[in-house]
């Protein structure tokens, strides 16, 4: 163990987080090292090792980022010249060296699991007396142990999990480490350890975040797709993105024949014999009773059996070379009435830096719901060629479009001291835009605003729950708390910011319910107080209202502290990503809230230009003198004049707040 008596050594300064400390600057700091010296180190290393992990958990860096920090402050805190610091990934077996003194770029070392587990049972490991069972390790980390001079290797681990390792090069004035630097460096090892988790774990929470939002995004493309070889070629394509995989392939069920045929590939030539020039081959399976269901023999056997039984599969690569042998893994596409439509299939999951890594069971899910949706998008597609299911299918919208004339107020009430105005403008025969502007029990007034995603029967339906829900959370005096409350400086109502929260909840549990897997809301909800002036807020993932002062100065509501959109998630899942949060903001005369949905920033003209928030914000202030009707006409004006002959692109809809 490298343990030392005493010895004396200077506090080195490590103020700046962005450079590594030399060995000049350990050298140029050899003067005795008291115990107050020593004291003041502890502290001020601990104390940018805090800073850190508060930089990591706010989000605005992640491991990889800090790693050289980390190093910086290891090695100046203990008074080591060189060191590295490196991570594991368990994908591609290896560690990476994500910071080092001196800085080079070393490729990855390959580790076997039977390193992981000698590793594990070590909290230090001396280069001069190497554990007989990691020997080929280092033998195979013998370049980069010689470039940095490794002399004592730390394990970075937490419980049973291997997160990889410090290296730590020769002691400045020693031949080791005294005992209470090997405690030091424990600790210092343990919050690095918990750093890569914590960033692993972030990483992880993003990805099937991004993942789930795209699969929220891309099933109501898929299923408004009417022609059914664009909703195969869009059912390949979005699978092969939500997966990170480099092939894909979807084919149909023949049930009359039991035959697989190929219907769509991605690429294209994936099937293609490149000494054919006549097009790509046509791939046919029998899947009867004779057929094979074996998923150990072919991938062929493996897509029998995923038709067959109607559970996914996996076929690794080998010798077969169909899809050119690729990893693969296929999921049943169901139809409505339970039976089989086809297969999806996926293959080779790239990562970052382009190695294929095995799909998870996470992927299994993720792809298994997609291709519920995928099996929605192909059977819509079909039906919609014929004459019945199109006739239907209009009487269905003119359903939600009564539904709809419902939901929007005829004329907005009449506010004391304030002005309102709304304006709301289908993209088709059914939009998913709401507003409103209701009466509260205690005398003061909700304001809302929502935009659901896709459009027709099930956004009608979806609007019409969430405005029933609100009515009868607010008939039952949610968002009324705090209404005698406090003076008219006091904007401080805790009470009425819980119930705003606890409302939003209640209706992110009902639209949950009430929808479908690719069905959500975005919804900002405001509580007026006519007597204080006070605007409480409260944003669930919609366009941030604008505020434009009388005096032209602005800033938009909920930009910083809001929540998810409504039905996106369970409620169990909310504060794990993002808890809904309510503020308060104090209206004076002349000031003007324009509340809006996306289909008037993403307005696009013929140029393909976007209107844009920055738009929105020198329309708003040109026209902020006017009345909540005159500011209404003048933004829709604007809008429209500069899509000018362009197609609408969605929803349109303003509600403007004005205080007198």
């Amino acid at each position: 163990m490298f343990l030392k008596k005493h010895t004396t050594l200077d506090v080195v300064s490590i103020t700046d987080p962005s450079k590594p400390m030399s060995e000049d600057d350990l050298q140029a700091h050899q003067t005795p090292n008291t115990a107050e010296q020593t004291m003041e180190r502890l502290i001020f290393s601990l104390s940018e090792l805090e800073h850190l992990g508060q930089t990591l958990i706010s989000g605005h860096s992640n491991f990889n980022h800090s790693s050289k920090t980390y190093l910086r402050i290891t090695l100046g805190t203990l008074q080591v010249t060189r060191g590295a610091i490196l991570r594991y990934h368990p994908t591609r077996q290896n560690l990476e060296v994500v910071a080092s003194s001196p800085d080079e770029v070393f490729s990855p070392i390959v580790v076997e699991p039977s390193d992981i587990e000698s590793f594990l049972q070590h909290s230090f490991i001396e280069s001069a007396s190497l554990p007989e069972d990691l020997k080929q390790f280092f033998a195979r980390a013998a370049k980069f142990i010689k470039t940095v001079d490794i002399r004592l290797w730390v394990p970075l681990k937490i419980q049973d999990e291997f997160l990889g390792m410090i290296g730590l090069g020769s002691f400045l004035g020693r031949e080791a480490l005294e005992a209470w630097e090997m405690e030091l460096l424990t600790t210092l090892a343990h919050q690095i350890s918990i750093a890569i988790a914590y960033s692993q774990m972030v990483d992880g929470v993003q990805s099937e975040k991004f993942r789930l939002f795209m699969l929220a995004e891309s099933a109501p493309q898929i299923c408004q797709l009417l022609q059914p070889e664009a909703a195969a070629e869009q059912v390949v394509h979005q699978a092969v993105s939500l997966l990170d995989a480099n092939v894909g392939a979807l084919m149909l069920t023949h049930p009359e024949r039991q035959e697989l045929e190929m219907h769509y590939t991605f690429p294209e030539t994936l099937l293609k014999d490149p000494t054919d020039d006549s097009g790509p081959n046509t791939l046919i399976i029998p899947y009867g009773e004779e057929a094979s269901v074996s998923l150990e023999a072919t991938s062929i056997d493996m897509l029998r059996y995923v038709v067959k039984e109607g559970l996914p599969g996996h076929c690794p690569p080998n010798a077969d070379t169909l899809f050119g042998g690729k990893n693969l893994m296929a999921v049943p596409i169901p139809g409505r009435d339970g039976d089989i439509l086809g297969i999806l299939v996926v293959g080779d999951k790239e990562e970052r830096g382009g190695s294929i890594a095995p799909f998870t069971d996470e992927d299994v899910i993720l792809l298994d719901s997609f291709a519920k949706q995928g099996g929605v998008a192909i059977e819509n597609a079909h039906l919609h060629q014929e004459a019945l299911e199109a006739r239907q299918l209009q009487a269905e919208m003119e359903e939600a479009r009564k539904i709809q004339e419902h939901l929007i107020p005829e004329r907005l009430p009449d506010i004391p001291g304030y002005q309102v105005a709304g304006h709301y403008e289908p993209r088709g025969p059914v939009g998913g835009d709401y507003y409103d502007c209701i009466s509260l029990p205690t005398g003061h007034w909700g304001l809302a605003i929502a935009d659901v995603s896709g459009k027709g029967m099930q956004a009608a339906l979806l609007m019409a729950t969430l405005r029933a829900g609100l009515l009868s959370e607010l008939s039952r005096g949610k968002g009324s708390a705090g209404a005698d409350s406090g003076g008219p400086n006091d904007l401080n109502v805790p009470a009425l910011y819980a119930e705003l929260t606890d409302m939003a909840l209640t209706l992110n549990s009902l639209l949950y319910a009430s929808g479908t897997e690719e069905k959500y809301a975005t919804f900002f909800y405001s509580h007026l107080n006519p007597d204080t002036d006070i605007l409480t807020t409260l944003n669930a993932g919609h366009n941030p209202p604008l505020l434009v002062r009388k005096d032209g100065t602005y800033k938009w509501l909920g930009e910083e502290v809001g929540g998810l959109p409504l039905g996106m998630f369970p409620n169990d899942m909310v504060p794990n990503i993002a808890d809904y949060e309510a503020e308060n903001v104090r209206l004076t005369s002349g000031d003007v809230v324009v509340y809006y949905t996306d289909g008037v920033t993403e307005t696009v003209n013929v140029e393909d230009e976007y209107y844009e928030e920055d738009r929105l914000v020198e329309d708003s202030k040109a026209c902020k003198d006017s009345d909540a009707e005159g500011i209404r006409e003048y933004l829709h004006d604007a809008v429209m004049g500069f899509q000018g002959e362009a197609d609408q692109f969605d929803d349109l809809t303003l509600l403007i707040l004005r205080k007198q």
